[in-house]
């Protein structure tokens, strides 16, 4: 069985006269991507990030992402490992 969803991202596009150069990459917050499983959510973060701006040298959009999502087969299943047990350390004289 196979689950198809839509997730929202949200993007920031550099235009040619920003010190960086024209870009276009999706945001990332602590290393993690930002998006959001609505568009409506999306939408409401892209409005916060474009009001905080003063120049115009960064424009923030909403893509949408199609997300296909499989249960693990029954076969990929393996047993954990025992968990190791730490080494004392020798005494420093």
């Amino acid at each position: 069985m196979h689950t198809d969803t839509y997730l929202f991202v949200v993007c920031a596009r550099r235009n040619a006269s920003s010190i960086f150069g024209a870009a276009s990459n999706p945001v990332m917050r602590n290393g993690k991507l930002l998006c959001f499983k609505t568009e409506a959510g999306a939408r409401a973060e892209r409005d916060r990030l474009t009001a905080r701006l003063g120049e115009a040298h960064v424009r923030y959009s909403v893509r949408p992402v199609h997300v296909q999502l499989k249960p693990p087969h029954e076969a990929a299943k393996v047993e954990a490992a025992p968990p190791s047990r730490a080494m004392p350390m020798p005494e420093a004289a």
